[in-house]
């Protein structure tokens, strides 16, 4: 039964293999079911097979424990409930006197139990079938990770020089491991790659198979889940053991941490099968097959949650951090994903690349599909540098929302809170620059002012971090500053939410306050101690001040870029400034609450 069962799940998907069972299961039963229902006699009171009885309508009666089968002759069956003590040998005797068949075997009965009972075995025995061709019982049906060669090379890989270079050194061995083994030297079993998501950890990995030449496997953490006991450790076990079938081959494991996580004492029993996997990782990781050419490459973005027993040399020996791109990865990761699309002679991926800090690999091929979208919707053949602006303005800003209407009063309150955080990251020399201001609703903001650093940051100094607690500050300080301290809404939220939590940042972890110095706090209590929210709060305020005062003191620079959004309602940076600087000032009066 396993064997065809194997055999016919190589020809069909697995839905369609469960949704034939199932379809099986319900004819089997269904011929099963109906001759027994319909076998099933309807049910007759005590009077009226008193009266049958008493008339000679009865022929035949089969006794039961507590009831009997009767036979009319005339046709039909029925069943008589009697009351207890009723049914005794006096009372057949008397049945018997009247001319009626009794019948003391019950076969009829059993059959009927029999059959109602191979209906449940059945049904049973079906969905034992669907879990396992579900749940992977036996791990002998389908999985997800078969071992396939890769068309991937480090040429394919741009922006991450550094990450290339640490696991070049594996391919020497996997293409050359005698010459490692007459020094001595042993091939690294395994290799963790460590950085954010999207970095290009699954790409590079593929690359190391194919610049190899050897077999690639990849599975995911989560493929091992299972909701049977042992299942977990069965698929670890497998697949190490389809990987050195395939050897030489790199087994990628991604999301590593979802089964690699710390170890505790007093787990649950979902907790203790999870250990139960790791376990098995770390014995198949061990060495106890020797040089198996299977070389592990896992992938992570929480490697502080790993168990250590996972990280030690002879298991991950080596860790990779494939962090973020900057400038000049941006720039030949863009120029990778824009080889094969037609780009206009406007376009400069380097100018790009340069407004782009903080972007992934992924979020950088994003970035070049939704330009081109962007030039596949406008009917254009080539993609121009206002198709990139477009896609970048999108997924900082997401989708305007020009169907969202706002009053008059509403618009001129977006435009002064707007204006109020422009003004503020403009004046501020520590501060990042503007790259645009605008009161067109984006996703779920009314407005928006989008800022870009000009460099990447490895570090932030503190007058910088001073100066986004300001900017933050800016839209409320000049809500406050135009329609008075009872005028002032909600709009603020998201800013008072970021201020919060950058300056607990600083307090606890960074250690920018004079008032618990240079340490790191910790929660107390699933609380932060009263010292260190007062600080927090002081942190904020001094922002806070700092903006009204800058409102304030420019108001007529607030009062002309308000009126500068209101008629043009999108401003890019240049713009924000050149207003600011009155260079396109018309002489506004200062805006007043309604």
């Amino acid at each position: 039964m396993t064997r065809f069962i194997s055999s016919l799940s190589k020809r069909l998907s697995r839905r369609a293999l469960v949704a034939l069972c199932l379809v099986l299961a319900a004819a089997v039963t269904a011929a099963i079911a109906i001759p027994v229902v319909r076998m099933q006699p309807a049910d007759m009171s005590y009077t009226a097979f008193a009266k049958a009885a008493a008339s000679g309508e009865i022929a035949r009666v089969t006794v039961g424990e507590d009831a009997i089968l009767v036979y009319r002759r005339t046709g039909g069956d029925a069943v008589v409930k009697l009351p207890a003590g009723l049914l005794d040998a006096a009372y057949l005797d008397r049945l018997a006197a009247s001319g009626v068949e009794v019948d003391l075997s019950g076969r009829h009965w059993d059959l009927l139990a029999m059959l109602g009972g191979l209906a449940s075995f059945l049904l049973m025995g079906v969905a034992v079938v669907v879990m396992g061709l579900q749940l992977d019982l036996r791990g002998k049906l389908a999985w997800p990770a078969t071992a396939k060669t890769t068309p991937f090379r480090f040429s394919d890989v741009a922006g991450l020089e550094e990450p290339k270079a640490e696991v070049a050194e594996i391919v020497s061995f996997l293409k050359n491991p005698a010459s490692f083994a007459t020094v001595g030297a042993r091939a690294p079993r395994g290799v963790l790659m460590v950085g954010p998501p999207g970095t290009g950890k699954t790409l590079l990995a593929r690359a190391l198979a194919g610049e190899a030449e050897v077999s690639f496997m990849a599975v995911s953490g989560s493929d091992f889940s299972a909701a049977l006991v042992g299942v977990s450790k069965s698929r670890v076990a497998r697949l190490f053991r389809e990987a050195r079938r395939k050897a030489p081959c790199i087994l990628f494991i991604d999301e590593l941490d979802s089964i690699g996580k710390k170890r505790a004492a007093g787990a649950s029993a979902a907790e203790r099968e999870y250990d139960t996997t790791l376990n098995q990782l770390l014995v198949e990781m061990d060495g106890f097959h020797g040089s198996d050419g299977v070389i592990v490459v896992g992938a992570t973005n929480r490697v502080d949650v790993l168990d250590p027993a996972l990280l030690r040399p002879g298991r991950f020996d080596r860790q990779v951090h494939v962090g973020l791109p900057d400038i000049a990865g941006r720039a030949a990761i863009l120029a990778v994903h824009c080889a094969k699309r037609p780009l206009a002679e406007d376009v400069e991926l380097r100018v790009i690349a340069r407004g782009t800090p903080g972007f992934s690999g992924a979020e950088l091929s994003n970035l070049v599909n939704e330009a081109a979208v962007l030039a596949a919707r406008a009917g254009a053949t080539t993609i121009t540098a206002e198709h990139f602006a477009g896609a970048h303005k999108k997924l900082l800003m997401g989708l305007e929302r020009r169907s969202l209407v706002l009053d008059a009063g509403e618009l001129q309150l977006v435009a002064v809170h707007e204006a109020g955080h422009a003004l503020c990251a403009t004046l501020l020399p520590a501060a990042d620059r503007v790259h645009s201001a605008t009161i067109v609703p984006h996703g779920g903001a009314l407005g928006m002012v989008m800022r870009l650093p000009e460099k990447d940051r490895l570090c932030v100094p503190l007058d910088k971090l001073r100066a986004d607690l300001v900017v933050a500050m800016g839209g409320r300080a000049a809500e406050e500053a135009v329609f008075g301290p009872d005028k002032v809404t909600t709009g603020a939220a998201s800013d008072i939410a970021f201020a919060t939590d950058l300056a607990t940042r600083m307090v606890t972890e960074w250690g920018m306050s004079a008032a618990t110095g240079k340490i790191k706090v910790t929660l107390r209590d699933g609380d932060l101690p009263q010292s260190v929210r007062d600080e927090v709060r002081a942190l904020v305020e001094q922002a806070y001040r700092a903006a009204r005062l800058i409102v304030d003191d420019r108001r007529d620079a607030l009062d002309r870029l308000t009126q500068a959004l209101l008629d043009r309602e999108t401003l890019n940076g240049a713009e924000v400034v050149a207003v600011i600087e009155g260079a396109t000032s018309d002489g506004a009066e200062p805006l007043r609450a309604a």
